[in-house]
């Protein structure tokens, strides 16, 4: 049956009713929107005829009335559907020269198969909505393209050197916190980066008055080599390559052994090849083919750390292109074989004992004339749960004695989250104003007294000519230095007090201490020791310091095992 019988002379006759017509461009074309009356309507729907059984099926033309004395036919392919008990209808698209019926029909056997049930044919999802949600989604512009900085651009960069068309940003950023690193993590890390060369003596690291570890850029006399002017400035005295150390001489305390670390091994990451590559192109093979022949295990995993903060620090800059995904060295992806290490004998170990407590107060008193500062700084920490890096950084202005407590700002706290106290019991009142005494004493009177000295432990390295230099007194090398001389004379003096040749002291088991002692005055509440020690969280509490010695695990076992008195009874 052709189409004119179906519809006949259209161009003659007025249609009041839409017919059916066929599925077919050569009827469409023949539809003029004057064939039609509207009425009132705006438009008109024409049904096609169509399969019910297909997925043709509720396919019609839309006819607009458009404006008065326009002669163009608007026509639009609409498809009428049920979803969920209600009628709608999803256009298409407008019937043009490129959107016929082959086109309309291949995008509706796309539609049919996403968002009908394959068995019944009952529609499940509903192409408005779905047409909702793709316009919602914005296209991405095309910035995947890493930009293509080498290694040792970034090094520069993240010491804070000004790159060329990049905007300044202080050196030293943390990875995943804001703020920045103390300066002995600057310093370390600039040592693994940059620093096995002449380049390290030309900068020093301090503390500022926030806790972040500032650049301090000096001269070279030696090398007849000036105060470079800015980080970019050393970096172009000392390029890549030059400076190098020949031959070092390494000696472990620990171990008390001197080890020469050869020429090969001398080379931070900026002086050797891998710093040319580029940092997108950097993969966990090259890494660990670069720190295969570095001296120790502990060596290789800071070197992976420098390179995980090196990665992110330009994920943050926009270097890698917007879609670096996650760093490909970081969490165990880079292989370090770890060797045989001794167990470290301090981990365990706490005084626990009225008697060993004493000892230790006793000694470090006898000690306090020929280690002034040194002896209480160990007191001090014993008494607060402070860390050596927070108690030395601790001041006079920090002492409240009328309102019974201590001060601990977070520029010099670990967490640097918040500013905390701590209360001042009776016991640490009388070793506070035994040290604040010190002003009185002839070899500090002229200096420890003055006003305008900050530090609570004072250094003894100090020149009669810096007396009045307040930029000295304020900064770090006006406090308290390394106490490494008297820890062993401390030890071996506790030795020979007590009679015990094994005898075991380090700075590090005086916070445990602490919190052991918490632990066991509190029936183990680690919620209360938490806030005393100020741990970050109870975890971490648990994990490195709540590990009692045996001889109070055997106390607990006890208590544990008065359930099991029936044991001995019926043994008996």
């Amino acid at each position: 049956m052709s189409d004119e019988k179906l519809v006949p002379k259209l161009e003659q006759v007025k249609i009041k009713q839409t017919s059916p017509i066929r599925f077919k461009d050569e009827t469409i074309n023949k539809i003029n929107k004057e064939q039609f009356i509207f009425g009132n309507k705006r438009d008109l729907f024409i049904p096609f005829i169509v399969s019910k059984d297909s997925h043709q099926k509720g396919l019609k033309l839309r006819i607009y009335k458009g404006r008065v004395g326009s002669k163009e036919t608007k026509k639009t392919f609409y498809l009428q559907y049920w979803f969920n008990g209600k009628a709608n209808r999803f256009k298409l698209g407008d019937y043009q020269q490129n959107f016929g019926t082959k086109e309309c029909n291949e995008f509706l056997i796309k539609l049919y198969n996403d968002h009908t049930d394959s068995k019944t044919g009952f529609w499940i999802k509903n192409p408005v909505e779905t047409l909702k949600n793709e316009k919602r989604i914005v296209e991405k512009p095309d910035t995947t393209v890493a930009k293509g900085y080498t290694i040792n651009e970034v090094i520069e960069a993240y010491c804070g050197a000004e790159l060329p068309g990049e905007p300044p940003e202080r050196g030293f950023s943390k990875d995943r916190k804001e703020g920045f690193r103390r300066a002995k993590s600057c310093r370390n890390w600039f040592r693994y980066m940059a620093g096995y060369n002449n380049r390290s003596s030309l900068v020093r690291f301090i503390d500022d008055a926030e806790g972040y570890g500032k650049v301090d850029f000096l001269s070279n006399k030696h090398l007849r080599i000036a105060k470079p002017t800015s980080m970019r400035d050393l970096f172009r005295k000392y390029p890549p390559g030059r400076g190098i150390e020949k031959d070092r001489e390494y000696y472990n305390r620990r171990r008390k052994q001197t080890y020469t670390i050869s020429k090969s091994q001398n080379y931070s990451i900026y002086d050797s090849n891998i710093g040319k590559s580029l940092i997108s192109e950097l993969t966990p093979g090259d890494i660990e083919a670069w720190i295969r022949d570095k001296s120790s295990w502990e060596i290789k995993i800071d070197y992976i750390k420098c390179f995980v903060s090196i990665w992110i620090f330009a994920r943050k800059r926009g270097w890698l292109g917007t879609n670096p995904g996650t760093c490909p060295f970081d969490n165990g992806q880079v292989y370090v074989k770890k060797e045989k290490r001794g167990t470290d004998p301090y981990k365990d170990v706490a005084m626990e004992t009225g008697a060993e407590l004493e000892l230790f107060w006793k000694c470090s008193e006898e000690l306090s004339k020929q280690f002034p500062f040194k002896a209480e700084l160990h007191q001090f920490m014993i008494l607060t749960a402070m860390r050596k890096s927070e108690a030395l950084r601790m001041k006079k202005e920090y002492i409240d004695f009328d309102k019974g407590k201590l001060k601990i700002p977070k520029e010099i706290s670990k967490s640097q989250k918040k500013d905390e106290e701590q209360p001042i019991t009776p016991e640490l009142e009388i070793l506070l104003r035994n040290i604040l005494d010190y002003e009185n004493d002839p070899q500090f009177r002229d200096f420890y007294k003055m006003k305008d000295f900050p530090w609570l432990f004072a250094t003894r390295r100090w020149k009669a000519e810096k007396y009045f230099n307040k930029e000295f007194k304020m900064s770090p090398d006006a406090r308290l230095g390394g106490d490494e001389r008297y820890i062993p004379e401390l030890r071996n003096y506790m030795r020979l007090q007590s009679g015990d040749p094994n005898l075991i002291y380090a700075p590090k088991i005086l916070r445990k201490t602490y919190t052991t002692l918490s632990q066991v005055r509190h029936s183990g509440r680690s919620e209360i020791t938490k806030e005393m020690t100020r741990h970050a969280s109870v975890e971490t509490l648990n994990e490195h310091y709540n590990k009692p010695n045996i001889e109070t695990r055997r106390k607990y076992a006890d208590k544990v095992a008065e359930v099991f008195t029936f044991v001995r009874r019926r043994s008996a």
